[in-house]
């Protein structure tokens, strides 16, 4: 399992909404080798297929733009979700087309961050938080019930790519009026629940800074007797990302012109 940080490059950050789907089509290919990655962005919002379907979506999506908040939508999972410097990403993408394995993949490639998090001090299982944003079967909810961490996972074209958001320091009150001011101008009815979400350092009640947190997952990697040694994004998937970054990049549907 091939290591990528992608936690301090600058050049890197823009390329977040794309860069795990640009190196999964690698890895389907055998261009790359099954990969683990972490990775930071500057702040934008990624939507669901649930979302695009909303009868006032261009709306929506034109306001969290006027907000300085780009709108990319998302390869795998359900609803919106605020990506920023208070998340750390992860993602794992492996060679399948075994549509049986979906559990599985969810267990084996999110272990690192399970494991990384027990031995800070917070335990965590898979389930709903329900009334969180992005509320979904396979989020990592605290011992309190409330989500930590957003998973979710993509299987097509010949990989499996699992994706996680760990809130560190995202604030879920700030986030939560975010996102229900966008499903209110969305034309949406769902109501979001600040309090079913936490964060990593709300659980600790302490900083964790990217110094110790991302260590302590490598560690974590090491110990499943995955390669932890950093590995290189080579060109032809950072090409890739580019191109994804492009297509991925809201555009509002035809039928919501003239709104």
């Amino acid at each position: 399992m091939r290591f990528l940080d992608a936690t301090q490059d600058d050049a890197l950050l823009r390329l977040s909404p794309s860069l795990a789907e640009a190196v999964a089509t690698a890895v389907a290919a055998g261009e790359s080798p099954p990969t683990f990655g972490l990775r930071r962005q500057r702040p934008y919002v990624l939507l669901g297929p649930q979302d695009l379907r909303l009868p006032r979506i261009a709306e929506g999506a034109a306001w969290l733009e006027a907000q300085g908040l780009p709108v990319h939508q998302r390869v795998g999972g359900g609803a919106a979700v605020l990506l920023d410097d208070g998340c750390l990403s992860f993602f794992a993408a492996i060679p399948t087309q075994d549509i049986s394995r979906l559990d599985d993949n969810f267990r084996t490639l999110t272990l690192p961050v399970r494991s990384a998090l027990q031995k800070l001090g917070v335990s965590v299982e898979f389930g709903r938080a329900p009334g969180s944003f992005c509320e979904g079967p396979q989020d990592l909810v605290s011992g309190g019930g409330r989500k930590i961490a957003g998973v979710s996972q993509a299987l097509r074209r010949g990989y499996a790519l699992v994706s996680g958001m760990l809130l560190v320091r995202q604030d879920p009150v700030a986030t939560t009026a975010l996102l229900q001011e966008f499903y209110r101008r969305s034309g949406s009815g769902r109501q979001l629940r600040a309090s079913a979400v936490t964060s990593l350092e709300a659980e600790l009640g302490r900083e964790v800074p990217l110094a110790e947190l991302r260590p302590a997952i490598v560690r974590a990697a090491g110990e499943v007797g995955w390669d932890t040694d950093l590995g290189e994004i080579q060109p032809f998937e950072l090409a890739q990302a580019k191109t994804l970054l492009a297509l991925r990049r809201f555009a509002p549907p035809a039928r919501s012109a003239q709104i």
